[in-house]
């Protein structure tokens, strides 16, 4: 793990006015995944319950535009 940080650190001191973007560009495509994910989950049989279940979701009303 630490090779990895090394190389980003690396990478960020030679490239400075172009990492932010590869940066944004990335963290932007693990959001989409995960919603992605819950989307496919909740068509699933018993999807709702299993996305309630699997991120501990405790008030189903305040996440009534995830759930849907």
């Amino acid at each position: 793990m630490s090779e990895e940080i090394d190389r980003w650190i690396r990478y960020m001191k030679e490239h400075p006015r172009t990492w932010k973007k590869i940066h944004t560009e990335f963290i932007n495509a693990q959001f989409m995944k995960q919603r992605d994910f819950v989307q496919r989950l909740l068509k699933e049989p018993k999807g709702k319950e299993r996305v309630i279940a699997a991120y501990g979701i405790k008030n189903v009303k305040g996440y009534e535009k995830l759930l849907m």
